[in-house]
């Protein structure tokens, strides 16, 4: 999630301020994932995964949801459009991983009061366009991961979908978490290595630009600590081969066997056959990788050292 400035959309929001011809028929029976919500704060925040922020509009006025790790239902009206209001939305409350937008996605729906589809994307304005909701048509289902349908556009896509899934559920069963004694230290690793290569760019920056930057190093110490985590145990589950990645070493052939065993277990399953080959390939491809030789110092210490050391 990364916070923009707000004047790349100030058109979308003078456009959804006037009539349009847009019509209720144009919502009934669509899917929808989010790509941006614009405050009037002057920020953007924006999902790390789109596909984990969606919104259906179904027959008889129903409307779904899907916010991170919880999900909503509700219902929606376009008596004379281009207006548009949601009733109250019943939706879970779990407490998503960062950075999440769930609870800011769902709180936006009971002020939604325009929409307007322009270029293939559906923008909602809430009252007195505070927000500005810009989606992108889902896109058709060629997977499903623990019971949930997977809509991607390509393979990539769904390979990181599937992946960070599992991976998720993989670190819920094995107690796999990231401490704030562990985030505090990579934090200050980073800022000594700053310090220590003369870098002074953040000398400049303001106070809220501080602030910001602080946040972004936080999730991304947080992502790097827990992934190396998650890494580290199916080594040691499962051994083979690492390949040297630029965000630390990753255990290739533990992946593949894990995968393969999600795989026949059920947890996930590739509904486009032609896709298959090419998720797999990743995996199996020797030509795609530079590996750590077998039995030499970079293997044998690839996961001595977590990254807040």
């Amino acid at each position: 999630m990364r916070a923009l400035t707000r004047a790349c959309v100030l058109g979308v929001t003078i456009g959804l301020s006037a009539p349009g011809n847009a019509s209720a028929s144009e919502l009934e029976g669509t899917g929808w994932r989010l790509l941006n919500i614009t405050s009037m704060d002057d920020t953007i925040d924006v999902p790390d995964d789109p596909s984990k922020y969606t919104l259906e509009f179904a027959a008889e006025n129903r409307a779904a949801m899907v916010a991170d790790c919880n999900r909503g239902a509700g219902t929606w009206s376009s008596d004379s459009p281009p207006q548009l209001t949601f009733g109250p939305i019943a939706a879970t409350r779990a407490l998503c991983l960062p950075p999440s937008l769930s609870e800011k996605y769902l709180a936006q729906f009971e002020w939604v009061r325009s929409f307007m589809i322009k270029g293939g994307h559906l923008f909602l304005a809430t009252m007195a366009d505070g927000s500005i909701i810009e989606f992108e048509p889902l896109p058709p289902v060629v997977a499903t991961v623990l019971g949930d349908e997977i809509r991607a556009r390509d393979v990539p896509e769904m390979q990181a979908i599937i992946v960070t899934r599992l991976f998720d559920r993989y670190a819920a069963d094995n107690g796999i978490e990231v401490t704030e004694s562990e985030l505090d230290a990579y934090i200050d690793r980073v800022r000594r290595g700053i310090a220590a290569g003369g870098l002074t760019a953040a000398d400049d920056l303001t106070p809220d630009e501080r602030l910001e930057v602080e946040a972004m190093r936080r999730q991304m110490g947080h992502a790097m600590i827990r992934q190396w985590k998650i890494n580290k145990s199916l080594y040691e589950s499962y051994g083979g081969r690492i390949i040297y990645q630029q965000l630390g070493p990753e255990p290739l052939d533990a992946y593949h066997q894990y995968l393969e065993e999600r795989e026949q277990a059920g947890d996930f399953a590739i509904l486009n056959p032609d896709m298959r080959p090419a998720f797999w390939r990743y995996f199996t491809d020797v030509s795609m990788h530079d590996f750590m030789k077998p039995g030499g110092d970079d293997e044998a210490n690839a996961f001595a050292t977590p990254p807040y050391q």
